[in-house]
């Protein structure tokens, strides 16, 4: 196994923002599974890149729920999840 991609899952540290979407009971379940996706593989094949170089993501929430959007940072193995977008 190669150092960019360790065993285990990625830790995710979200955003003020995203805390604050968190927090809301009506948050759909659909949006809480995606967040358990990402850290379990940053690089679904769902998802897609937003730069050059891969490290920005956005995975579209199942059942046109929203999107998460997140960074994933290799050097420290984690995933900083920057917006949720419920639709």
């Amino acid at each position: 196994m190669s150092d960019e991609e360790p065993d285990g899952l990625w830790p995710v540290l979200p955003s003020e923002a995203v805390q604050d979407a968190l927090s809301d009971p009506g948050l759909p379940v659909d949006l809480l599974s995606a967040i358990v996706a990402i850290a379990e593989n940053p690089w679904l094949p769902e998802s897609s890149a937003r730069d050059s170089a891969g490290d920005w993501r956005r995975l579209p929430i199942p059942h046109g729920r929203g999107l998460a959007e997140y960074v994933i940072d290799t050097h420290s193995h984690l995933v900083h999840l920057t917006r949720i977008i419920p639709l």
